[in-house]
Protein backbone atom coordinates (compact mmCIF):
# COMPACT_ATOMS: atom_id res chain seq x y z
CA UNK A 1 0.00 0.00 0.00
CA UNK A 2 3.01 2.08 -0.08
CA UNK A 3 2.23 3.09 -3.24
CA UNK A 4 -0.66 5.20 -2.09
CA UNK A 5 1.08 7.56 0.37
CA UNK A 6 1.72 10.14 -2.35
CA UNK A 7 -1.92 10.09 -3.77
CA UNK A 8 -3.04 10.40 -0.25
CA UNK A 9 -0.74 13.43 0.68
CA UNK A 10 -1.87 15.18 -2.51
CA UNK A 11 -5.74 14.65 -1.36
CA UNK A 12 -4.79 16.34 1.36
CA UNK A 13 -2.70 19.08 0.45
CA UNK A 14 -4.42 22.49 1.33
CA UNK A 15 -5.81 25.05 -1.26
CA UNK A 16 -4.03 28.03 0.39
CA UNK A 17 -5.37 30.73 -1.38
CA UNK A 18 -9.09 29.54 -0.63
CA UNK A 19 -8.00 28.64 2.61
CA UNK A 20 -6.72 32.73 3.22
CA UNK A 21 -9.96 34.30 1.52
CA UNK A 22 -12.27 31.98 3.70
CA UNK A 23 -10.32 33.01 7.16
CA UNK A 24 -10.77 36.77 5.36
CA UNK A 25 -14.26 36.37 4.75
CA UNK A 26 -15.04 35.28 8.33
CA UNK A 27 -12.86 38.42 9.92
CA UNK A 28 -14.22 40.75 7.73
CA UNK A 29 -17.75 40.00 7.82
CA UNK A 30 -17.77 39.80 11.16
CA UNK A 31 -15.30 42.47 13.01
CA UNK A 32 -14.93 44.94 9.88
CA UNK A 33 -12.80 45.68 7.10
CA UNK A 34 -10.40 48.12 9.41
CA UNK A 35 -10.02 45.85 12.49
CA UNK A 36 -8.58 42.91 10.98
CA UNK A 37 -4.61 42.66 10.41
CA UNK A 38 -2.87 40.44 7.83
CA UNK A 39 -1.28 38.77 10.80
CA UNK A 40 -4.93 37.84 11.94
CA UNK A 41 -5.85 36.40 8.50
CA UNK A 42 -2.67 34.42 8.17
CA UNK A 43 -3.35 33.21 12.09
CA UNK A 44 -6.79 31.93 11.07
CA UNK A 45 -5.76 30.43 8.18
CA UNK A 46 -2.80 28.98 9.46
CA UNK A 47 -0.30 30.33 7.03
CA UNK A 48 2.93 32.32 7.63
CA UNK A 49 2.69 36.26 6.05
CA UNK A 50 5.42 35.03 3.18
CA UNK A 51 2.93 32.69 1.86
CA UNK A 52 0.21 35.29 1.88
CA UNK A 53 2.39 37.73 -0.27
CA UNK A 54 2.24 35.06 -2.57
CA UNK A 55 -0.90 34.73 -3.30
CA UNK A 56 -2.18 38.38 -2.52
CA UNK A 57 -0.18 42.00 -2.81
CA UNK A 58 -1.96 43.48 0.58
CA UNK A 59 -4.93 43.22 2.49
CA UNK A 60 -7.09 45.21 0.05
CA UNK A 61 -6.42 43.13 -2.89
CA UNK A 62 -7.90 40.50 -0.89
CA UNK A 63 -10.63 42.16 0.00
CA UNK A 64 -10.85 43.24 -3.63
CA UNK A 65 -11.00 39.55 -4.61
CA UNK A 66 -13.47 38.34 -1.79
CA UNK A 67 -16.04 41.17 -3.41
CA UNK A 68 -15.42 39.57 -6.79
CA UNK A 69 -16.00 36.58 -5.64
CA UNK A 70 -18.90 37.80 -3.43
CA UNK A 71 -20.61 39.34 -6.72
CA UNK A 72 -20.15 36.59 -9.19
CA UNK A 73 -22.00 33.88 -6.55
CA UNK A 74 -24.43 36.50 -6.79
CA UNK A 75 -24.92 36.60 -10.21
CA UNK A 76 -25.19 33.11 -11.07
CA UNK A 77 -27.84 32.72 -7.82
CA UNK A 78 -30.00 35.66 -9.38
CA UNK A 79 -29.83 34.36 -12.85
CA UNK A 80 -31.38 31.44 -11.65
CA UNK A 81 -34.04 32.80 -10.45
CA UNK A 82 -34.85 35.28 -12.85
CA UNK A 83 -34.32 32.29 -15.60
CA UNK A 84 -36.74 30.70 -13.32
CA UNK A 85 -40.40 29.36 -13.84
CA UNK A 86 -41.97 31.77 -11.02
CA UNK A 87 -44.33 34.23 -11.48
CA UNK A 88 -42.15 37.54 -12.03
CA UNK A 89 -43.87 39.19 -8.51
CA UNK A 90 -42.13 36.03 -6.62
CA UNK A 91 -39.06 35.97 -8.82
CA UNK A 92 -39.00 40.23 -7.07
CA UNK A 93 -38.97 38.29 -3.57
CA UNK A 94 -36.56 35.64 -4.18
CA UNK A 95 -33.90 38.04 -5.33
CA UNK A 96 -34.90 40.58 -2.94
CA UNK A 97 -34.51 38.30 -0.09
CA UNK A 98 -31.83 36.56 -1.75
CA UNK A 99 -29.34 39.68 -1.69
CA UNK A 100 -31.03 40.96 2.38
CA UNK A 101 -29.61 37.61 3.44
CA UNK A 102 -26.15 37.59 1.69
CA UNK A 103 -26.27 41.49 3.35
CA UNK A 104 -27.11 40.10 6.62
CA UNK A 105 -23.65 38.03 6.70
CA UNK A 106 -22.06 40.93 7.17
CA UNK A 107 -21.85 43.35 10.11
CA UNK A 108 -22.53 47.48 9.97
CA UNK A 109 -18.73 47.59 10.44
CA UNK A 110 -17.99 45.67 7.46
CA UNK A 111 -20.47 47.34 5.25
CA UNK A 112 -19.70 51.29 6.87
CA UNK A 113 -16.11 49.71 5.90
CA UNK A 114 -16.22 48.69 2.16
CA UNK A 115 -18.74 51.39 1.60
CA UNK A 116 -16.42 54.48 2.94
CA UNK A 117 -16.07 57.36 0.24
CA UNK A 118 -12.53 57.50 0.93
CA UNK A 119 -11.68 53.83 0.26
CA UNK A 120 -10.64 54.69 -3.57
CA UNK A 121 -10.10 50.92 -4.32
CA UNK A 122 -13.21 49.78 -3.26
CA UNK A 123 -15.15 52.51 -4.79
CA UNK A 124 -13.47 52.22 -8.33
CA UNK A 125 -14.31 48.20 -7.86
CA UNK A 126 -17.99 49.05 -7.67
CA UNK A 127 -18.04 51.57 -10.43
CA UNK A 128 -16.53 48.69 -12.59
CA UNK A 129 -19.42 46.92 -12.21
CA UNK A 130 -22.29 49.53 -11.97
CA UNK A 131 -23.37 49.50 -15.94
CA UNK A 132 -23.49 46.12 -16.00
CA UNK A 133 -25.23 45.56 -13.15
CA UNK A 134 -27.74 48.89 -14.30
CA UNK A 135 -27.94 47.62 -17.77
CA UNK A 136 -28.89 43.96 -16.87
CA UNK A 137 -31.76 45.32 -14.11
CA UNK A 138 -32.94 47.37 -17.23
CA UNK A 139 -33.45 44.50 -19.40
CA UNK A 140 -34.94 42.69 -16.48
CA UNK A 141 -37.34 45.11 -15.51
CA UNK A 142 -38.23 45.77 -20.04
CA UNK A 143 -38.91 41.78 -20.46
CA UNK A 144 -41.37 41.84 -17.58
CA UNK A 145 -42.65 44.75 -19.32
CA UNK A 146 -43.40 43.56 -22.91
CA UNK A 147 -44.44 39.64 -20.93
CA UNK A 148 -47.37 42.00 -19.16
CA UNK A 149 -45.81 41.49 -15.47
CA UNK A 150 -45.41 45.39 -14.79
CA UNK A 151 -47.58 48.05 -16.02
CA UNK A 152 -47.05 49.22 -19.40
CA UNK A 153 -46.61 52.50 -18.61
CA UNK A 154 -44.11 52.39 -16.04
CA UNK A 155 -41.16 54.21 -17.10
CA UNK A 156 -38.33 51.68 -16.76
CA UNK A 157 -35.25 54.76 -16.29
CA UNK A 158 -37.46 56.41 -13.65
CA UNK A 159 -38.16 53.19 -11.86
CA UNK A 160 -34.52 52.05 -12.38
CA UNK A 161 -33.66 55.96 -11.38
CA UNK A 162 -35.73 55.45 -7.87
CA UNK A 163 -34.69 52.07 -6.87
CA UNK A 164 -30.82 53.57 -7.23
CA UNK A 165 -31.35 56.60 -5.14
CA UNK A 166 -33.55 54.50 -2.80
CA UNK A 167 -30.76 51.63 -2.09
CA UNK A 168 -27.92 54.46 -2.28
CA UNK A 169 -29.84 55.91 0.96
CA UNK A 170 -28.21 53.58 3.14
CA UNK A 171 -24.94 56.19 3.16
CA UNK A 172 -27.45 59.01 4.28
CA UNK A 173 -25.68 59.62 7.93
CA UNK A 174 -29.25 60.39 9.74
CA UNK A 175 -30.60 57.28 8.47
CA UNK A 176 -27.77 55.18 9.46
CA UNK A 177 -28.17 56.54 12.52
CA UNK A 178 -31.54 55.40 13.01
CA UNK A 179 -30.98 51.63 10.66
CA UNK A 180 -27.81 50.66 11.54
CA UNK A 181 -28.11 47.31 10.49
CA UNK A 182 -27.96 47.25 6.51
CA UNK A 183 -29.88 44.61 5.94
CA UNK A 184 -33.02 45.79 8.37
CA UNK A 185 -32.66 49.05 6.01
CA UNK A 186 -32.50 47.19 2.59
CA UNK A 187 -35.53 45.30 3.45
CA UNK A 188 -37.85 48.06 4.96
CA UNK A 189 -36.79 49.60 1.23
CA UNK A 190 -37.37 46.50 -0.84
CA UNK A 191 -40.96 46.30 1.17
CA UNK A 192 -41.43 50.28 -0.09
CA UNK A 193 -40.51 49.44 -3.61
CA UNK A 194 -42.31 46.59 -3.93
CA UNK A 195 -45.38 47.37 -1.65
CA UNK A 196 -45.83 51.06 -1.56
CA UNK A 197 -48.24 52.25 1.12
CA UNK A 198 -51.70 50.07 -0.39
CA UNK A 199 -49.92 46.65 0.91
CA UNK A 200 -49.24 43.41 -0.29
CA UNK A 201 -52.62 42.23 -2.00
CA UNK A 202 -51.81 44.99 -4.76
CA UNK A 203 -49.36 42.85 -5.83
Amino acid sequence: MLFLRPFCKAMAKKDIPTEIVEAAKELFFKHGFKRISIEDICNKADVSRRTFYVYYENKTDLLIKILEQIHEENLREVFAISHSDLPFPQKIIEITNYNITQLERMTPEFSADIHDPSFVEVKDYYESKKEYSQEWTRNFFAEAQKRGDIRADLDIGFLQYFMNYAIASYKNEEIRKRYPNTAHLMRKIADMLLYGILGKETI
